[in-house]
């Protein structure tokens, strides 16, 4: 826990510094000086998710994105990838495919499905506060609820048997606060934090400390965007899981979900390439789920698309 107080801490302080620096600038350039009137901030983010991690950003009022996000096996021959499976381009670890929906100017509803588990989600955001002169960040709150209709010898794998079997086992939850700023032209971060829950898990304990796995689990995140010029980003994300389950559990491995991409803005679409260590699209099995390990060459290579539409 004394790590993670601390890695808190360092990303407030982080975060609270690099505002002061540059509040001067960022008041300039966003207080319209023919009405002294504050002005909002050019977008924060090019898309309403990083690569992993949801964004701030929601989708205007009366417009449709579509979106198609894809992940290849592992890259590294250690963790099952290498010359055999092409480095990954063999398998496909991972498909959604969704779509977002504006309401009104801060608040989005969606649909999506996933390879993994045939997960179908609905979910919804909705954008508390937007960054002005006046207003140094910007909030938004997400919610998800995930239904999956996988076969029940799939779902129940490993399970006793004689355990009852309801239908409200198949469902999973996620939600999380996020809060960003974007400093100056080229930099924008975010740091968030929530709970994902699973109705249904086996029965399992790390030996190492005792720790049973739990429905409840809790998450701390971030993000970053570093901009080249208007049309194109470096982007990376992570999450930390707040699970003494899978703190050191030799027996059954875990790791932080990290990620790494390259973001282009082409028109109505947004297209990206990434390299990261979870084989899942999906919060609701990226954050209970992701075990590969980057120094063992378990990272792989994905890529996602989206496009707008005015209704």
């Amino acid at each position: 826990m004394k790590s993670i107080k601390a890695l808190c801490c360092f990303l407030l302080f982080i975060f609270h510094f690099s505002f002061f620096s540059s509040a001067q600038v960022d008041l300039l350039k966003l207080v319209d000086t023919t009405d002294n009137k504050p002005k909002q901030t050019p977008s924060t983010w090019k898309d309403t998710r990083l690569i992993n991690i949801q964004t701030t950003k929601t989708v205007d009022p009366g417009v449709m994105e579509f979106f198609i996000l894809h992940r290849f096996g592992n890259v590294g021959g250690a963790s099952g990838g290498g010359i055999h499976t092409l480095g990954g381009f063999d398998i496909a670890s991972d498909i959604l495919m969704g779509f977002q929906f504006g309401i009104t100017k801060n608040f989005q509803v969606g649909i999506s499905r996933s390879k993994q588990q045939e997960l179908i989600d609905l979910d919804g955001k909705y954008k508390l506060l937007t960054q002005t002169a006046k207003m140094p960040i910007s909030m938004a709150v997400y919610g998800d609820a995930g239904f999956t209709p996988e076969l029940t010898t799939t779902l129940y794998s490993g399970a006793d048997p004689d355990q009852t079997q309801i239908n409200i086992d198949r469902l999973s939850y996620f939600g999380e606060l996020m809060i960003d700023r974007r400093f100056g032209n080229h930099v924008s971060v975010e740091l968030l934090g929530g709970m994902q829950h699973r109705n249904y898990l086996l029965t399992a304990t790390n030996l190492n400390n005792g720790a049973k796995d739990m429905n409840n689990i809790p998450f701390v995140g971030g993000g970053a965007r570093i901009m080249f010029n208007k049309h194109s980003s470096l982007v990376f994300d992570g999450y930390y899981i707040l699970s003494q389950y899978r703190m050191n559990n030799t027996n059954t491995p875990y790791n932080f979900p990290i990620s790494v991409g390259y973001e282009v803005e082409t028109g109505g679409h947004v297209f990206e390439i990434n390299f990261t260590n979870t084989s899942f699209l999906d919060e609701n099995n990226i954050i209970p789920n992701t075990r590969d390990n980057w120094t063992r060459g378990g990272f792989k290579l994905g890529f996602s698309i989206s496009r707008v539409f005015n209704l």
